[in-house]
């Protein structure tokens, strides 16, 4: 099949829009979708250093994306980092600063083990919420904010996709939490932004591919709950049929976030993180 803008073939078929696009013009799509995103809510703002947290291909393509974006500006910083989950026996950590070696890019480190209950119980405290333990992983997330604080980071970017946040919301519409969508029970402090939001995961894959990142190994059937498998399986099956279900949980995630946390708050990074594999070189 051609390439509906030019006389290459296509890779891929956009069901929701109706066009069959190459490897290129995917590559254009998505980062025309991330830049819209991103002047949409403003995410990019003088003297911001932003720090990608890397996981797996998909970050690392938002790592790619950003460093391109900014190359001209003298303005803005860009970073990596990582979290080690220690949990897994896998030491992400190496692979993570393989991949910002390529792009010429400083890595940041931490480690899951490296806070304290009493940190996340003084933060606790602090918000006077005693509830923030049943929303939040503070293994993942106050490590993830320490490290950034030490490097001066103003926002964190997740290589969140449409599937991961429309998946967020009807996993907690299923289980009767969308409270937990409006972003406050958690404990991080630092900015999260989500420039791939609004791109599927298929289609920044395809982008990795095409920055020259090869694709991720299956999750292990072992992480993430049996609710969460079923709704992916499940949107999945509706979307074939349904085209723009993906788009249209992502803006009622939105909504029901509200300000300010709207759209980079459907979902938490240590939610996002323990649901990844590591990266892939």
């Amino acid at each position: 099949m051609q390439c509906s803008k030019c006389p290459r073939n296509a890779i891929v078929f956009q069901s929701y829009s109706g066009l069959h696009l190459c490897d290129q013009h995917v590559a254009e799509d998505v980062k025309a979708k991330a830049k819209k995103m991103i002047r949409a809510h403003q995410w990019l703002r003088y003297g911001d250093h932003i720090s990608v947290a890397l996981s797996d291909n998909k970050s690392a393509a938002l790592l790619y994306f950003l460093k391109q974006l900014t190359a001209e500006r003298r303005d803005i910083r860009i970073s990596a980092i990582t979290i080690n989950q220690e949990s897994t026996g896998f030491n992400i950590n190496s692979h993570a600063k393989r991949i910002a070696e390529l792009l010429d890019t400083e890595c940041f480190t931490g480690s899951s083990e490296d806070e304290s209950v009493t940190v996340f119980d003084t933060i606790s405290q602090k918000a006077k919420d005693p509830t923030m333990s049943v929303y939040c992983h503070p293994h993942r997330c106050l490590p993830l904010d320490k490290v950034a604080q030490q490097h001066g980071v103003t926002k964190i970017a997740l290589g969140i996709t449409l599937d991961d946040a429309a998946c967020a919301v009807l996993e907690s519409v299923i289980r009767g939490d969308v409270e937990r969508l409006g972003f406050k029970h958690c404990v991080e402090t630092i900015p999260r932004i989500s420039p791939f939001i609004s791109v599927t995961a298929a289609e920044v894959s395809l982008y990795a591919a095409h920055c020259g990142f090869k694709n991720e190994p299956a999750i292990s059937p072992d992480l993430g709950d049996g609710l969460h498998k079923d709704t992916v399986a499940l949107l999945d099956r509706f979307t074939n049929n349904h085209p723009a279900t993906k788009y249209a949980l992502m803006n009622l995630g939105k909504n029901l976030a509200g300000f300010p946390g709207g759209i980079s708050g459907l979902i938490r990074a240590c939610e996002w993180l323990q649901k990844k594999p590591a990266v892939v070189l």
